[in-house]
């Protein structure tokens, strides 16, 4: 848990809300434990464990996702463990979308999937794909202000693409550009040796630039039934993820915007035109509930008043609608397993990652 940086926007709710599949952290964990570490207690700490991570259809939320990469990264002392559990993975590890790219036409049309449907993959950025001269770029962006993981997802993001596309085309594989908005690291290295080609630091934007000469190149597993089969089951999945996260988002933003008084489930299911009832059935149908969605909401704003300022604990109390201080504490005990002192701490001395100069690698 990290302070903001000066000037940055309120945590955003939706953070809490379990929108996201498990399968980066399932890599994660089989990289932890191919080093002889256990993700368990650091799973089961985020309210998850190992069992459910290979459950079909399980949905994770940022803040589960991202504490979990937090405590493996300090666990493992690894800086450049974005990069291992991006090349670790397979085709296979995206699911119906990895079927989908390897059955695409081309190298191009299988980008264009995975971009449109990248949501279903466990991705923690939001992409699109720009034409640029030469080729194409992929351009990743934050979903959520979290400046601390944004090398990590960039890193994981980046190299999982090329893995996937080695994997489903060919091993000589290399893209035109890596260019990259955070400075280069101690491992900079790292990125020519895996990615082969020209990587840019602290650039305007991010972006893995793919050129033509790829983009063009049939896949040995092409096959167009098998395409339009696999586009249909996504195109289902992704409406139904997308109406269910738009339910819950949008009831965290109301409960949000209305702390420290928590709306009644009966007012709530009015504003959307349903009986108390239907909006409990939808709700466990995205498997959750309206408490522990009002729970998620509290645990994001506690956070922020705590690992941002030095409060009084009865006003932070107070403006997440709790009866007195003594409830906070045992309501901050439950969701982060340490007393508020102790996140107030670990969130006002943030450890930096040490970084290298790469004069020769950096974008003006």
């Amino acid at each position: 848990m990290r302070s903001s940086p000066p000037g940055s926007p309120p945590a955003d709710p939706r953070r809490g809300s379990a929108t996201i599949t498990s399968h980066l952290l399932r890599y994660l964990s089989v990289v932890a434990a191919e080093r002889g570490h256990d993700l368990g207690p650091a799973l089961r700490r985020a309210g998850l464990s190992e069992a459910a991570l290979s459950a079909v259809g399980l949905r994770i939320s940022y803040r589960q996702s991202s504490q979990v990469i937090r405590e493996a990264m300090s666990e493992l002392g690894d800086p450049a463990l974005g990069l291992a559990v991006g090349r670790r993975q397979r085709v296979t590890a995206w699911g119906l979308v990895g079927l989908g790219l390897q059955a695409s036409p081309t190298l191009f049309d299988a980008v264009v999937l995975g971009v449109r449907y990248h949501g279903l993959t466990g991705s923690m950025l939001d992409y699109r794909l720009e034409s640029v001269p030469g080729g194409a770029a992929i351009l990743p962006t934050a979903r959520y202000a979290d400046y601390e993981l944004q090398p990590f997802l960039i890193e994981e993001a980046f190299s999982s693409t090329v893995a996937l596309i080695r994997c489903a085309l060919h091993d000589d594989f290399a893209p035109h550009a890596v260019v990259v908005r955070h400075p280069c690291p101690a491992y900079g290295d790292e990125y020519e040796r895996y990615f082969r080609c020209s990587v840019s630091f602290e650039a305007p934007d991010d972006r893995l630039v793919l050129g033509t000469d790829w983009l063009e190149r049939p896949l040995p597993g092409a096959d167009a039934y098998t395409v339009a089969q696999v586009v249909g089951l996504l195109e289902s999945a992704r409406t139904l993820g997308r109406e269910r996260q738009d339910l819950v988002e949008g009831l965290e933003v109301s409960v949000a915007r209305s702390l420290p008084h928590v709306p009644p489930l009966t007012h709530q299911a009015q504003a959307r035109a349903m009986s108390e009832r239907t909006l409990r059935r939808r709700l466990a149908e995205c498997g959750t509930t309206y408490e522990a969605l009002v729970d998620s909401v509290r645990l994001v704003r506690a956070e922020e008043l705590l690992t941002t300022g030095d409060m009084p604990l009865g006003r932070v109390a107070e403006l997440l609608g709790f009866s007195d201080a003594r409830t906070l504490r045992r309501a901050v005990t439950r969701w982060f397993g340490v007393s508020p002192s102790e996140v107030r701490r670990r969130g006002t001395a943030p450890a930096r990652p040490e970084t290298a100069v790469c004069a020769r690698r950096t974008v003006s």
